[in-house]
């Protein structure tokens, strides 16, 4: 693997019900081989809260890389959302201590 492409997430359950067995996965348009923080699964968002995680695809050097980002769980596909270039999402990354653990959601 050379070049990787990160892409921070946060997902919030909004909804009415507790969500379960999610799975996010990040796909780039010039995916080279397949990262181990590809896909990141998530037990359990309760309601109200939110979680942010990383998501890793390896990609081509120096290239605007493409990428769209799948979320699925129990109730099945909830939204596949990508950008033309992760250049254009921003740079400014999260703590990463504060990574992979729900929290309540800040209204």
């Amino acid at each position: 693997m050379g070049e990787v492409t990160n892409a921070f997430v946060t997902l919030k359950n909004t909804g009415g019900v507790q969500l379960t067995n999610l799975k996010a996965t990040l796909f780039a348009l010039d995916e080279g081989r397949e990262h181990p923080d590809k896909t990141i699964e998530i037990s359990s968002i309760p309601l109200a809260y939110e979680v942010t995680i990383k998501l890793t695809a390896d990609s081509t050097y120096q290239q605007e890389t493409p990428i769209q980002i799948e979320v699925t769980g129990d109730s099945g596909l909830f939204q596949r959302v990508g950008s033309a270039s992760c250049r254009d999402i921003g740079l400014l990354a999260p703590n990463p201590n504060g990574l992979y653990t729900p929290v309540p959601t800040i209204p």
